[in-house]
């Protein structure tokens, strides 16, 4: 019951690394907030959350859009009664063999655009919009901290073929996790970032090539890839107290593909 005393607002949970990270925060005593485009998967999130003696309350959000993000904000501290903790998960995702993947060479505007509106610019409209919550909330003369963690990639050092608009929209989330975190520190707001390897998500495994997998897998120092509990354990870690004392940091939960 690490997370008793918090209230999550978990973007990207109908799904893969979100969804797992609602389950956890919730089996540690948070109350969550669950959101993504899809109404059907994130209702199946929450109900799966109250069937094992949770709290949980599905919200649905475009991250690519400021008025649904700041919508959002709005029904999610009405809700519990406040925002203690955001994590950041949800994104525009392309993988190796799929749909949004391509060359350079054969990139599609409407996938850039996308990938820039939900990654980059969606990020930012929800730091402004979450910030007030968790400054409200936060009582940092006794260090009790709110939290946010974003979710970056380890790709984004190492690159990888075919996934040029996701690689290159999700850099600038450690530039923009350590700014709100110098910006904000004062007021009680702690923001750290993830730097997650691959995970072993049904959206990733699904569409990769074997011979993609093989050379994915060849960068780990690990033999073996991350699953969504890796990264959600780290989530739970850094929102809670025994992280009071971090920010500004990135995490690499990768295997150690980033060394």
């Amino acid at each position: 019951m690490r997370l008793r005393d918090k209230v999550a607002l978990i973007t990207g949970a109908g799904s893969g690394i979100g969804r797992e990270t609602a389950r956890l925060f919730a089996s540690e005593g948070a109350k969550v907030v669950v959101t993504g485009r899809s109404a059907e998967r994130g209702d199946a999130v929450a109900e799966a959350i109250r069937a094992a003696g949770g709290e949980a309350h599905f919200v649905r959000c475009d991250l690519s859009s400021e008025d649904s993000i700041q919508e959002l904000a709005a029904k999610s501290a009405a809700q519990y009664g406040r925002i203690t903790s955001v994590i950041m998960a949800g994104a525009a995702t392309a993988t190796h063999t799929g749909e949004r993947s391509a060359s350079i060479l054969d990139l599609d505007s409407a996938v850039l655009e996308e990938s820039i509106a939900t990654n980059i610019r969606g990020l930012l409209w929800l730091f402004k919009h979450v910030l007030p919550h968790l400054v409200e909330a936060a009582r940092p003369a006794e260090a009790k901290t709110t939290s946010i963690v974003t979710i970056g990639t380890s790709g984004t050092r190492n690159g990888a073929p075919g996934m040029p608009a996701y690689f290159s929209t999700k850099a600038p989330i450690e530039t923009m996790t350590r700014s709100v975190a110098t910006e904000f520190g004062g007021r009680g707001v702690r923001v750290n970032c993830i730097s997650s390897g691959l995970i072993e998500t049904e959206s990733e495994m699904g569409a990769m090539t074997p011979e993609f997998r093989e050379m994915v897998l060849g960068l780990n120092a690990l033999p073996y890839f991350g699953n969504p509990e890796d990264i959600a354990a780290a989530c739970v870690f850094l929102t809670s107290r025994e992280a009071k004392y971090i920010t500004g940091a990135t995490l690499c939960v990768n295997g150690g593909a980033a060394f």
